[in-house]
């Protein structure tokens, strides 16, 4: 499958939901719930959306996008929370957040797209076992349940951000993409002059998109209760021994 990171003599050691009491957490995958409060950062958990980056604004400027976004609610879901949880085989937290189908074909209509890549960020935040180094960001697989003829696709891009402490998005539906200056607050993809989306050979690094059924002219999009798991990897290194995170990202559509 595209995208799989493969990864020997790696030490898997999960933090329970919420940072969970005891034991010992290498780090944890921290990011955005704005339910919570404006800035507010919940433990195992991640923010971000889908974007459509020929869109425009609403003022004319077509390479700011439209971001349909999602994990804290406050475009298409009622500021809903994201639900958490945990699963083994492998040891991992889970997140589902919810896009509606309806902002979905929104943007689609405002300007047809082939796929609305999906954009992910978080930040790492060093647990109870000592200094945390040489960072490693990967989205280890994906897999999907989806209605339409939808499916998703994956694409080789930029690195640039693999080894980033910090790859928080902010909360903003059209805050992405600037005007005429590239990309900002792209999370775990590249921000530079290229954008996230570039393809990129060699570097082992995905992002995932979702695609829509119909064939052209006339889509067909997610049906309610469809689903996208993308599984986030970080590795990082605490005195000598490599420690792995892994998180499910679970989008719903509703």
């Amino acid at each position: 499958m595209s995208g799989i990171h493969w990864q020997f003599g790696v030490v898997q050691n999960q933090a329970a939901t919420g940072g969970g009491g005891g034991g010992t957490i290498p780090f944890t995958i921290d990011g955005i719930d704005y339910s919570l409060g404006t800035n507010t950062t919940v433990t195992n958990c991640l923010n971000g959306g889908l974007i459509n980056t020929s869109a425009t604004d609403g003022t004319g400027n077509a390479d700011r996008g439209i971001f349909v976004d999602f994990a804290d609610g406050s475009t298409g879901t009622n500021k809903q929370q994201s639900t958490f949880g945990t699963a083994s085989s492998p040891t991992r937290t889970t997140q589902t957040v919810h896009v509606r189908t309806s902002q979905v074909q929104a943007s689609i209509t405002n300007t047809p797209q082939f796929a609305l890549p999906i954009l992910i960020g978080g930040k790492i935040t060093q647990g109870n076992m000592g200094t945390i180094s040489n960072i490693h960001w990967q989205t280890t697989s994906v897999s999907s349940s989806l209605s339409n003829g939808c499916s998703t696709f994956s694409q080789e891009v930029s690195d640039a951000h693999e080894h980033n402490q910090n790859n928080t998005i902010e909360d903003d539906f059209f805050q992405l993409i600037t005007n005429g200056s590239g990309y900002q607050n792209t999370g775990i993809y590249d921000d530079g002059t290229n954008g996230p989306f570039a393809f990129t050979s060699g570097t082992g690094y995905y992002v995932y998109a979702l695609t829509f059924g119909g064939g052209r002219g006339t889509p067909t999009f997610p049906a309610v209760n469809d689903t996208i798991t993308i599984r986030i990897t970080v590795d990082a290194d605490i005195s000598g021994t490599t420690h792995s995170v892994i998180h499910d990202f679970i989008i719903k559509f509703i």
